[in-house]
Formats: structure tokens, sequence, C-alpha cells
């Protein structure tokens, strides 16, 4: 029994001495992603091999960008029964390195009262890119609505009103040569009040082109079905060859059929219920 008893211990011994934890001479380090919102550490020391540190590090989340929210601009009342004439379209001079070179801003003929020199309605707001010819002196070009204009320099303002022809997301679009300035909606375009344009608006969207190059600019409206929207838009050429597109873009519409032929949907100015008081006063 006493050989019995000396062998146990014997091989106990050996045993408690082949499971004693030996001290690691490395260490190896593991990064994982975890739900925390700090950074961890964790240290896993077995008995045989190097050490593990385990660093615990917060899920990676992407920054969320907001999309920005279209712009709703303000309708205006307009006169029952009026008719979609077109817009309204006005011809200034503008000088040499004037309007569109960034020398003077879109607000120039409101500011220095300036008449127009010829006045016509239209429903397209468009004119290709021309080439100036050998003798530029002299040189005229047909733009909207009849208007010849003097194809070095000049100014077109088109306004009056926008019908929506139905309720959702509307995209407006805008190149030109050398530049146009859109502005939508009540006390943007005008006032709805007395139709006048203010000199301190700010454009909803800024085209600037030149060299034949003349990339669109574009931006999101949300408009409402039968609601009738103020827009003017303010066209310069400050010299030599020049174009303009403003087209529309309304929901369902393919990108391809957007147009600058608004006909049907486009009001003058004198349908804005302030043409009634004026008749009256």
């Amino acid at each position: 029994m006493a050989s019995i008893a000396h062998s146990a211990i014997l091989i106990g011994l050996f045993f408690v001495d082949r499971v004693i934890c030996q001290r690691p001479t490395s260490t190896t380090t593991t990064t994982i992603p975890w739900t925390g919102i700090s950074v961890t550490s964790t240290t896993i020391t077995p008995c045989t091999g190097p050490a593990t540190v385990v660093i615990e590090t917060p899920f990676q989340t992407p920054a969320c960008s907001s999309t920005p929210l279209p712009v709703r601009p303000a309708p205006c009342e307009t006169l029952p029964d009026c008719q979609a004439d077109g817009l309204n379209i006005d011809y200034y001079s503008n000088p040499v390195g004037g309007y569109g070179s960034g020398n003077l801003p879109p607000s120039y003929y409101i500011t220095q009262g300036l008449s127009p020199l010829a006045s016509s309605l239209t429903n397209v707001t468009f004119f290709p890119q021309d080439m100036p010819p050998d003798d530029p002196a002299g040189w005229t070009r047909d733009t909207n609505g009849g208007i010849i204009v003097n194809a070095n320099n000049f100014t077109l303002v088109y306004y009056g009103f926008y019908l929506a022809p139905s309720t959702g997301l509307f995209t407006i679009c805008s190149s030109s040569d050398n530049e146009n300035d859109v502005f939508f909606g009540q006390g943007n375009a005008f006032s709805c009040d007395n139709g006048k344009p203010s000199a301190d608006a700010t454009p909803l969207a800024v085209s600037n082109g030149g060299f034949y190059e003349d990339p669109i600019n574009c931006t999101d409206v949300y408009l409402t079905q039968g609601r009738y929207y103020p827009v003017r838009n303010v066209m310069g050429n400050y010299g030599g060859p020049s174009a303009f597109n403003f087209t529309i873009w309304e929901p369902g519409v393919p990108w391809e059929n957007r147009t600058h032929d608004l006909a049907g949907d486009v009001y003058p100015l004198s349908c804005g219920w302030f043409s009634l008081s004026k008749a009256q006063s």
C-alpha cells in the first residue's frame, strides 16, 4: 500500500510539473471590431507560445452625407382665364466687358433704370451657338420672339409665370455663352404684389460659358400642379459668339425629352393679380 501511494505521488508530481505555464517570450496583436464606442485592449496569455494582445475598436460607420432638400419656391396668384401667350422677353444694351464678364451683376439693368431696346413674347428659351463673321462690325443675330440683337453685346431678360403641369420634383437647367442667371419663385424672380424684380435677389442657378464650351447647370425644385410660379432668366453676352438654353425637366419625363419649348405652360407678367390693381388705379 505504501508503495502504491508513493507511486501515485510521483505520478501526480509528474503531471503537475507538465502543466506549469511558462512566461511568454513574445506577443502577437490582433485587432477586431466591436459594438462599443471606445478602444479596449485585452491580453491573453497561454501556457505556451506567444501572448496575444486583442485590441477591440468600434465599428467604422460611414458618415452620412445629407442630401439637400429641393427648393420649394412660392407661387403667385394669377388672373382667371389668362392666356398662355408665353414669357415676356426684353432686350437691353450690354457694354463691352459688361454683364457676363463678371464686371456687372445681373441686376445692372434694374439698378441703372434701363429701358428695353425691344420687347416681345416667346415660348422658346433657346438659341444655338453662333460663329462670328469675318467682319463682326454691325453683326446681328436672331434670338427669340422675333427679337434681333447686336450679336457682339446684348442682354435678354425672359420673365413671366410657369404653370406646373404636375406635382413633384422638377429640374431647372441652363447653359449659356456667356452667362445666364435663373430666378424662380415669389420674391426671387419678382414680387407677387407688384411684379417688380429685386436687385438684391440671389439667383437660383447660374450658368457661365464661352469659347464654345457652355457647361450645363441644374437645380431641383418641388412644384405643385396648377400653381403659377414666377420665373426670370437674365442672359448676357459681352463679346463675340453667344448661345442660350433654359429647360425645365418635368417629373416622369426622360432626361433627353426635357424641353425649352414651354408652349402652353408659360404666361406673361400681365397675368399677375397686380395687373388688375394697376388697371383699376
